[in-house]
């Protein structure tokens, strides 16, 4: 995978792309577990298991080893983000963080509230990639007056990486 060389202890990778790079992340987590623990916070229900379970029986014969070193848990509010972040300990594997952004972008949540989540949020990301790399996928935002919320992750990254998708050609369908 193109971004396992970026993956340096105290660095923090930003991965952009379309649906938070559900298949790239997918392929990363594989990749991670092949060679050693991984954990894996999702933020916006990205983790597919049965994707990387898929991936890994093309790569080893001994799935089941390589599942048990992924370490999933998941939030699905901005609240249940920060408590995450804080309660996960600061261990020597990747951190996989999917789609931070997505709890952030619910219009429920005062930006205000939303904007000091995230600063402390970010506080103990950058606790955890003190022991081991962090690479966090990010989409677009939901609505235009959360974009700030991605200037700010990218601001604390190492590495950004944008995963582009290839425009297509328009073609003239033929009519007969």
């Amino acid at each position: 995978m193109y971004i396992i060389p970026f993956l340096r202890s105290h660095k923090l990778v930003v991965l952009y792309a379309q649906h938070a790079a559900r298949h790239e992340s997918a392929t990363l987590v594989a990749e991670l577990a092949l060679l050693g623990s991984v954990t894996v916070l999702d933020g916006g229900n990205r983790f597919v298991p049965y994707r990387v379970a898929h991936l890994l029986r093309r790569k080893t014969v001994d799935v089941a080893a390589a599942s048990q070193r992924i370490f999933v848990r998941r939030a699905f509010t901005c609240y249940e983000m920060n408590s995450l972040l804080a309660d996960t300990p600061a261990l020597q594997q990747p951190c996989l963080i999917l789609d931070l952004l997505n709890t952030f972008y619910d219009d429920h949540v005062p930006t205000r509230e939303v904007s000091r989540l995230l600063k402390i949020c970010l506080d103990q990301i950058h606790r955890l990639q003190i022991s081991a790399p962090v690479i966090v996928t990010l989409g677009p935002p939901l609505a235009e007056e959360r974009a700030s919320l991605l200037q700010q992750v990218c601001e604390r990254a190492d590495e950004v990486i944008t995963a582009t998708i290839p425009a297509q050609q328009a073609t003239q369908p033929a009519l007969f």
